[in-house]
């Protein structure tokens, strides 16, 4: 989930299997590649000044920021109509811009939240563009957020950026058919490859940090392992 450093070279492909496809890199070098891509599902980096990977910068100027964003979800959009970002609340204006089309996704946080220039943030928020797959309502009042200490139970496998489980789940099951493909190009743990697996979709997940792309790879690899299980 974070974003690599300009020029970094760092190339490794894994065919993970037949619907599973997993590239350790900087997204913006591959995206342009893909082609057959139902949706783009993601939660990408916010520029926030959290350590990610050895690839990193997640200090940039606004600016920086700003076209780094935009050069990514330009070549995402080029992909296909549908997209689903968990978007910083923050930079809500910034990826407007971006999605000029998105529909506002409101994920309502339990317990008392971050506080920001004297607010306590209760909700998180995602941005979704084209037609879902099913109607789904576009308030979710059921989902933990990471930061809701007791109430939040997932293994967050040490990734400061984690993203829940359920997201991802909710995300895919509003935007894919069985069948269909999703990338991801800021993969991070793989939680959203685990969660396509599961429900049936193709699946490509890119990320920059090695690290990340192993424990990624693991958790994948399980998940694909328990599919094969006999019930």
């Amino acid at each position: 989930m974070a974003p690599p450093a300009a020029g970094g070279g760092y190339i490794l492909k894994i065919e993970l299997a037949e619907n599973v496809t997993l590239i350790q890199g900087d997204c913006r070098d591959y995206l342009s590649t893909l082609s057959g891509i139902s949706a783009v599902i993601t939660d990408h980096p916010y520029n926030a000044g959290k350590k990610y990977s050895e690839h990193c910068d997640d200090k940039m100027s606004d600016k920086q920021y700003a076209d780094w964003c935009s050069s990514v979800v330009g070549e995402s959009l080029k992909l296909c109509a549908r997209q689903f970002w968990v978007w910083p609340r923050y930079k809500l204006e910034l990826g407007l811009s971006l999605l000029p089309n998105a529909h506002l996704v409101v994920i309502r946080r339990g317990a008392s939240g971050p506080f920001r220039q004297g607010w306590s943030d209760q909700f998180e928020i995602c941005l979704a563009c084209g037609k879902p797959v099913k109607c789904r309502p576009d308030l979710w009042s059921d989902i933990r957020l990471k930061g809701e200490g007791y109430f939040f139970r997932e293994n967050t496998y040490g990734h400061t950026g984690y993203t829940p489980s359920k997201i991802f789940e909710r995300a895919i099951s509003i935007m894919c058919s069985p069948g269909d493909t999703i990338v991801d190009p800021f993969m991070g743990t793989g939680t959203s490859g685990v969660n396509a697996i599961r429900a049936g979709v193709k699946y490509i997940g890119i990320e920059s940090g090695e690290h990340w792309f192993r424990v990624a790879k693991e958790r994948i690899e399980k998940e694909l392992q328990q599919q094969l299980l006999p019930l």
